[in-house]
């Protein structure tokens, strides 16, 4: 096993984390404890801060939240000014790169080696073929997939970090849709722990970072009985740790009577079949957002 994969103990589960997480220790205190709220990347992020006046959690939260502002603009590809659409309008650039996404693309591509390629922020292409925006409602014809995988490939990507710029081939897109949120939690949680929370947990989406050297509690959702709430069981971490888990059942279209989930397999073209979700436990949030999927 090397370097980088010892660095990040994974552990794959069939279900999907749910936002809470507590304490298993008896002198937890209950009363100090404070929690925030603010959309973005499409979802709801929370920060949940112990142990620490309201006047902490709330410059903390507050510090944070306006870092992950600054993060989803920067690497958002929903945003017509936004790096990353500058990027996918002139793939060949060079295209001048900021520090967080110059950090997320070197970590794409660490990701992108550590899964033998099957993740890949390159593949764009085929996500637009598909048209999940639009809810598919037929299969792209072969022909069709083949010319969308040629404009594929993680190792196209050509980066001078000492110039900050990235280039790729023409035709090519990115999307970091399947990383930022990882890297946007980690980020936050540096925050706040700087500013005096040294007990906190960070949470976009159900998938969330925890910072304290403790045990926390994890629910595990049931996937197959998402609508019913139902928990298949629960984990114990101990933090500082990283819970994120990705899945095929909550964004799907239905073809010719089958699922098709929005996950695109960069190697076929196709959605990516398997178990119905898998849950990373890492210490790097960014790894493991990226490896989740």
């Amino acid at each position: 096993m090397d370097g980088s994969r010892k660095a990040l103990t994974l552990f794959i589960i069939s279900a999907v984390v749910l936002s809470v997480a507590y304490s298993l220790y008896t002198g937890y205190d209950l009363k100090r404890h404070y929690r925030f709220t603010q959309p973005a990347m499409g979802t709801t992020f929370h920060i949940d801060c112990y142990g620490v006046s309201e006047d902490i959690a709330s410059n903390a939260s507050k510090t944070a939240f306006a870092l992950l502002h600054e993060i989803e603009a920067a690497l958002t590809r929903f945003r017509d000014d936004s790096e990353v659409s500058t990027i996918n309008k002139n793939p060949a650039g060079p295209n001048k790169m900021s520090r967080p996404l110059a950090e997320c693309v070197k970590a794409s591509i660490k990701a992108a080696e550590m899964s033998g390629g099957y993740f890949d922020i390159t593949f764009m292409p085929l996500y637009k073929l598909w048209d999940w925006r639009n809810s598919p409602s037929k299969i792209p014809d072969d022909a069709a997939i083949k010319a969308a995988l040629s404009k594929v490939g993680y190792s196209k990507i050509k980066i001078d970090f000492k110039d900050m710029s990235m280039r790729m081939d023409e035709g090519m897109m990115i999307d970091l849709g399947g990383i930022a949120k990882g890297y946007a939690v980690g980020k936050m949680a540096g925050v706040v722990t700087s500013l005096g929370v040294s007990d906190a947990i960070i949470e976009g989406g159900g998938d969330l970072c925890v910072t304290a050297e403790r045990p926390y509690v994890i629910g595990i959702q049931d996937p197959f009985n998402k609508s019913n709430g139902k928990i298949a069981g629960r984990l114990v971490v101990n933090g500082p740790v990283s819970v994120f888990t990705s899945g095929d059942y909550e964004q799907f279209a239905v073809i010719g009577g089958k699922n098709y989930g929005h996950i695109i397999d960069p190697k076929t073209g196709y959605p990516a079949e398997g178990p119905k979700s898998a849950t990373i436990i890492g210490a790097d949030p960014t790894l493991t957002d990226g490896l989740a999927t």
